[in-house]
C-alpha cells in the first residue's frame, strides 16, 4: 500500500529525531578527551603514537617463561625495581594496589600490574612470589639474564644502574616511573613518581577506554 504524503512525512521525521537523539546520546557516553595538562598534572604522559617494544626472554614469578606476548590481551603497568629496596619500591608498589583497588571492577579485570626485577642475582622466582604476594592484589613479577633485562629497559626509557653483587646488601639504583603499555603489548606512556592513586583512580579508566 502506498503511503500518503503526510506519513512519508512522519516517517521522515521520527527518522530525524531518532538520529538527533543517537548522536547525542553518543557525545554523552563518549568519554571526555583527556586533557593533556590534566595528565602531566598527575603525573601521566601519554605518547603521540604508540612504541614497539622488542621481544625479550625473561623468567616469571612463577618460575615459567615470560616474554612480550605477556604483555598482550590486557592493559599492562610495569615497574622496575627489586625486592630488596628498602623505600620506593615498597611505596611504589603499595600505591599500585591502591590504584587498582580505586578502578571500576571492570576495568580493574583489565589492567595487569608487573614488577620486573633489576636485581636477578638475588630476585629468584621464589623471592619474588614471597614478595609479590604480601601485597594480595594479584601483581605478577618477572627478572632475568641483565642482557635481556638492559634490553627491556632501554626499550622502555627506564635507567637503572647494575650494582657491584660482591658487596654485602647492596641497592640498586633504579628510575622510579611506571611504564604502561596497551593490550597490543605497546609503550604508551608512562606515570612519573610520586603516584597519586585517587586521581590516577580517575584517569586510567579514560585511558584504557581509548582503544
Amino acid at each position: 500500500m502506498a503511503l500518503s504524503g503526510v506519513q512519508k512525512t512522519v516517517l521522515v521525521t521520527v527518522a530525524v529525531v531518532a538520529l538527533v537523539i543517537g548522536a547525542t546520546v553518543n557525545k554523552i557516553m563518549r568519554p571526555a578527551p583527556l586533557d593533556q595538562a590534566q595528565l602531566a598534572q598527575s603525573g601521566v604522559f601519554l605518547f603521540d603514537a604508540p612504541r614497539q617494544i622488542p621481544d625479550i626472554q625473561l623468567t616469571a614469578a612463577t618460575g615459567q617463561a615470560w616474554g612480550k606476548a605477556d604483555l598482550q590481551g590486557q592493559w599492562n603497568l610495569l615497574f622496575f625495581g627489586y625486592t630488596f629496596c628498602p623505600d620506593i619500591c615498597p611505596t611504589t608498589m603499595a600505591e599500585l594496589r591502591q590504584l587498582t583497588h580505586a578502578l571500576p571492577a571492570e576495568d580493574r579485570e583489565q589492567l595487569q600490574v608487573t614488577m620486573i626485577s633489576v636485581d636477578p642475582n638475588r630476585d629468584t622466582p621464589e623471592q619474588m612470589s614471597s614478595y609479590l604476594q604480601f601485597f594480595n592484589a594479584g601483581f605478577t613479577g618477572a627478572t632475568g639474564d641483565p642482557v635481556e633485562l638492559a634490553k627491556f629497559a632501554q626499550a622502555l626509557s627506564v635507567a637503572y644502574i647494575e650494582p657491584d653483587t660482591s658487596e654485602d646488601n647492596y641497592l640498586v639504583d633504579h628510575s622510579g616511573q611506571v611504564v604502561i603499555v596497551d593490550p597490543q603489548g605497546r609503550y604508551v606512556g608512562f606515570i612519573r613518581p610520586p603516584l597519586r592513586p585517587t586521581e590516577l583512580g580517575q584517569l586510567l579508566p579514560r585511558i584504557m577506554a581509548r582503544q
